[in-house]
């Protein structure tokens, strides 16, 4: 099974891009260092949902207690957009600390990691998701590669 596959982080401090080419030999990633330079990375298949949770800074959040709130989910652009402006004023406004995006094909995830937890971008709204439930999705979706 092979597919090219995109994700983004983008916070404060900058927007990141990465990329992975995942064929039957393995997965060549293409890191993001700073928005221009990038750093290449082979590893074994079977590593790209731990590259995924390692890259997208998917950590712990000691009493994190998100709750299921509003958000229009075309808004997603201009979190992972260019903008820094932009995104600062919607991380601002989230209480976020970075917002991502994954691409695999025609499947995408986007959300936000905050001092609440993590929350997915859905239909609108922005969806509490644990750490463990959000590593399992991951796998499903993403397990062959």
């Amino acid at each position: 099974m092979s597919a090219e596959v995109t994700w983004i982080l983008a916070g404060p401090g900058g927007r990141l891009e990465h990329r992975a080419a995942v064929d039957p030999a393995g997965i060549h990633l293409e890191l993001g260092l700073d928005g221009t330079r990038t750093q290449p990375l082979d590893l074994p298949r079977g590593h790209l949902v731990p590259s995924l949770v390692r890259t997208l800074k998917i950590r712990p959040v000691k009493g994190a207690a998100g709750s299921v709130r509003p958000f229009p989910t075309a808004r997603m652009a201009e979190l992972l957009g260019e903008d820094q402006a932009a995104r600062d004023v919607v991380l601002d406004e989230l209480e976020a600390r970075t917002a991502w995006s994954i691409t695999v094909e025609s499947w995408q995830l986007a959300g936000i990691n905050g001092p609440d937890g993590l929350h997915l971008a859905l239909a609108d709204t922005l969806t509490p998701m644990t750490n463990t439930a959000f590593y399992r999705l991951l796998c499903e979706q993403l397990g062959g590669y």
